[in-house]
């Protein structure tokens, strides 16, 4: 039987999370037969590979690989006519998710792919609710930069269709994402894959639909604390360095006005107050009070990182940097 889909899911030491995220993979309405799962392990020193295969899971070795290129590596192996990006810190909600997901994506075949919503988990940390499913981005800073959604229809099985907007400036491409396996041509053999690359370029060649379903996608258990939280902004600036260094056209790339007014916006408070404020009130939803102060540690923790980044004079020691800021412990972001 052929495989439908196959899921990505890379790991380093993701023990206390990837037990609860290959179960909800498996917990799929969704014939097991036409599903593989690949885990691309950096390295791990606990019982994630022993996790991964006694779910049936095929482990790649990408040892002293960071997420990116050990996803790359697991969907050059990849046989399904789709591909799932997930995370070992996600958790799929329901049992319907991936059969909704893939009828979707079969009536649009236009589509760059299927993006999850992030949901409210009642054992997240307030700041981890306001993170992932108040924004549906996890960083306030990278909300603000991110060019907008057009929403173009509802269909009655409740699939949203939304246009993408035609520089590449939307942000997409993991936690619970979905895409058909073919579009991995538009990746030349040599070049590298940064999800922050990839789907934008997509995007400007004129692939722009992308599809949801409201109440349809994952728990993503970013973070729990706020030191959890600045040290991932550092971690993720430093990411964004080492991309740079191969492909500088990334989703971000344009706008130095838009980035200063973000630096701006967030670094006094005030809009970020009022905003969470008005918010909080419209959706009575008081994790958005926290909007203020997470713009504030984003803008340190992304300023530190920039910084850090700078001053590691090559590759490989902004690589083990940001090994050094893993966080939380157990997973590869």
């Amino acid at each position: 039987m052929p495989t439908d889909v196959s899921f990505v899911i890379p790991t380093l030491n993701a023990e206390p999370f990837l037990p609860a995220c290959l179960a909800s993979v498996r917990q799929q309405a969704f014939d097991a037969g036409r599903v593989e799962i690949l885990v691309p392990d950096g390295g791990s020193h606990d019982r994630t590979v022993e996790i991964a295969r006694s779910f049936g899971a095929v482990v790649l070795d990408a040892r002293g690989e960071l997420a990116e290129a050990a996803k790359r590596r697991a969907m050059a192996a990849a046989s399904g006519r789709y591909i799932v990006l997930l995370d070992a810190d996600n958790e799929i909600v329901g049992d319907d998710w991936l059969a909704r997901a893939v009828a979707a994506l079969d009536r649009h075949p236009e589509a760059l792919g299927f993006e999850s919503y992030y949901l409210k988990c009642p054992r997240h940390s307030r700041l981890n609710r306001y993170l992932t499913s108040c924004l549906q981005i996890s960083d306030p800073y990278a909300r603000f930069l991110a060019g907008p959604l057009r929403r173009l229809a509802v269909e009655p099985d409740g699939v949203e269709v939304f246009e993408l907007p035609a520089d590449g400036s939307y942000p997409t491409g993991a936690n619970g994402f979905i895409f058909p396996r073919d579009r991995l041509s538009a990746l030349g053999p040599d070049q590298p894959y940064h999800e922050a690359v990839f789907f934008p370029e997509l995007m400007r060649r004129g692939i722009r639909t992308l599809l949801k379903i409201r109440g349809c996608g994952i728990w993503h258990h970013y973070v729990t604390t706020w030191p959890d939280y600045f040290r991932k902004r550092q971690r993720a600036m430093i990411i964004r360095s080492l991309r740079r260094d191969e492909c500088p056209n990334t989703w971000d790339a344009g706008g130095a006005l838009r980035k200063l007014a973000a630096l701006l916006y967030f670094s006094t408070a005030i809009g970020p107050a009022v905003e969470g404020l008005i918010r909080a009130i419209v959706a009575r939803d008081p994790d958005w009070l926290l909007h203020a102060p997470a713009g504030l540690v984003s803008t340190a923790g992304n300023a530190l990182g920039m910084l850090r980044a700078r001053r590691a004079a090559d590759r490989e020691r902004r690589a083990r940097l940001s090994q050094a800021l893993h966080s939380p412990p157990g997973v590869q972001r």
